[in-house]
């Protein structure tokens, strides 16, 4: 579908407002949407978006890195750090460490800590240790530790035998 503005490029998102109770939807390309809310956003603004850069200032070396382009789409790294938003799948391999900095930044994790459900300590204990440490043995792997690697595996294999046990013991 053509953008319903510019009727020249493809249509990638679905634009809903709603004046007066009524509701005015638009498909637009993402080009339309940015000058659409260029324009809104002059008028007044209702609410302020977070900043998606770090907390942390950066350091002087990393102006070099913050111009590279993705392989894949073009995409420069200083780009996803001003919007937060990456070009294609395969930024995140190309500039994981700016995302992963962002995410921090953001939410104060790489992981997202929402509602869990409800277990004993023991078991809650078990799962969170044995996702760090699989997290652990990924890591150690890239950096090619061989040796801590099979002793993370394992306590893995030791931490996933305690916690079927316990889940057993729980039926």
């Amino acid at each position: 579908m053509l953008c319903q503005k510019c009727h020249k490029n493809l249509a990638t998102v679905r634009y809903a407002e709603v004046v007066d109770g009524k509701v005015m939807e638009q498909q637009l390309c993402s080009d339309c949407l940015t000058s659409h809310q260029r324009e809104a956003a002059m008028g007044f603004e209702l609410t302020r978006t977070p900043s998606l850069k770090p907390k942390e200032e950066r350091p002087r070396s990393e102006p070099a890195i913050a111009q590279q382009a993705c392989s894949s789409c073009g995409v420069l790294s200083s780009h996803i750090v001003d919007t937060g938003r990456v070009g294609c799948p395969h930024c995140y391999d190309q500039f994981g460490n700016q995302i992963e900095s962002i995410l921090e930044g953001l939410h104060r994790a790489l992981r997202h800590k929402g509602k869990v459900a409800k277990m004993d300590d023991t078991r809650a204990r078990l799962r969170a240790e044995l996702q760090n440490k699989r997290a652990l043995l990924r890591s150690v792997l890239r950096a090619e530790n061989y040796e801590e690697a099979a002793r993370l595996r394992d306590e893995i294999r030791i931490l996933e035998n305690g916690l079927f046990v316990s889940e057993q013991g729980t039926d």
